[in-house]
C-alpha cells in the first residue's frame, strides 16, 4: 500500500501528464501517447512490476486516455473547420481494422522489444519530420492511390505503440499539402478511431493476466486513466486555441523536438 505522500505526488504526477498530453492533443494531434506510454511505463517500474507488465499496462491504459483526449480535440478542432471528415469517412474500417490488428499483435511481443520498437519510431519520424518537404506530383499521386494500405498501417502499428496516430498521420497528411492545422485536426479524429478498437483488446488480453496493478481492467489501469483524463479535459481546448494563433513552422519544429526527446529518453534508460 502506498504511503500518503507518495500517492499525493503520483496523482499529481499523472494530471500533470495528461494535462501535458491534453496540450500535445489539441496542438498537434498525437493523442498524447508519447508522453503517457513513457510516464506510465515508468511509473509502473517504481512500483517494481515486470517490464513485460509495465510496458503493456502503460500502452493499453494510454490507448484508454486517448479516447476522451481525441474526442475533445476533434469537436474543438471542428468548430474551426480543421477536420477532414471526407478522409476520415474513407479511412475509417481500415483504421479500425488496423488498430485490432496492432492490439492484438502487441499482446505477442515482450515488454522491452514494445519499448525498442517505440523509440526507434518515434525517433525515425521526428527526423524524417524535421527534413521534410513536400512530395512530387507523381509522389503524391501515387500516395493517393494507396492511401487505404496507407490507413490499415497508420492504426496497426498507432494501437502497436499505444499513440493515437498523429506521429503517422501528421507528416503524411503534410507530405501531402495539407497544411499544418487541418493535418493536426484530422489526426484528432483518425486518433479515435484508433484507440477504441485497440482499447477493447488491451482489456480483454489482460483479463486473465496475473501480478498486475489494484484496480485494473485487463491491461488499463483505472487510476492514471481517471487521472490523465482529468487533465486532458482542462487542457485539450488550450491546446487547440494556442495553436490556431501560432506560426506553421514552428509548430512544425515543436513536434520534431518533441518527438526527438521522447524516443532518447526511452532508449537512454533501457541501455543504463
Amino acid at each position: 500500500m502506498l504511503e500518503i505522500d507518495t500517492f499525493f505526488i503520483i496523482s499529481l504526477l499523472l494530471f500533470f501528464a495528461g494535462f501535458i498530453s491534453g496540450i500535445l492533443a489539441g496542438f498537434f494531434g498525437i493523442g498524447g501517447g508519447i508522453i503517457i506510454v513513457p510516464v506510465i511505463y515508468h511509473l509502473f517500474n517504481f512500483l517494481d512490476f515486470s517490464d513485460n507488465i509495465s510496458m503493456h499496462m502503460a500502452i493499453g491504459t494510454s490507448l484508454a486516455t486517448i479516447i476522451p483526449a481525441s474526442l475533445n480535440s476533434v469537436i474543438e478542432h471542428k468548430k474551426r473547420s480543421c477536420v477532414d471528415t471526407s478522409l476520415l469517412d474513407k479511412w475509417k474500417y481500415t483504421i479500425l481494422f488496423g488498430s485490432l490488428v496492432g492490439a492484438a499483435i502487441a499482446q505477442l511481443i515482450e515488454g522491452k522489444i514494445l519499448i525498442i520498437f517505440f523509440a526507434f519510431f518515434t525517433f525515425f519520424v521526428a527526423i524524417r519530420m524535421l527534413f521534410n518537404k513536400p512530395y512530387s506530383n507523381k509522389t503524391y499521386n501515387f500516395l493517393k492511390s494507396i492511401q487505404k494500405i496507407i490507413s490499415f498501417f497508420i492504426g496497426t502499428i498507432s494501437s502497436l505503440l499505444g499513440i493515437g496516430g498523429g506521429t503517422l498521420s501528421v507528416p503524411l497528411l503534410l507530405s501531402c499539402g495539407r497544411n499544418i492545422k487541418k493535418a493536426v485536426g484530422t489526426s484528432s479524429g483518425i486518433g479515435l478511431l484508433i484507440s477504441l478498437p485497440a482499447t477493447l483488446i488491451f482489456i480483454l488480453a489482460g483479463l486473465n493476466i496475473e501480478n498486475r496493478p489494484q484496480y485494473s481492467i485487463g491491461f488499463i489501469s483505472i487510476m492514471p486513466f481517471f487521472l490523465i483524463t482529468l487533465g486532458t479535459f482542462v487542457s485539450v481546448p488550450m491546446g487547440v486555441k494556442i495553436m490556431h494563433n501560432f506560426n506553421d513552422i514552428l509548430i512544425k519544429r515543436f513536434f520534431c523536438i518533441l518527438l526527438l526527446i521522447s524516443a532518447l529518453k526511452m532508449l537512454r534508460d533501457l541501455i543504463v
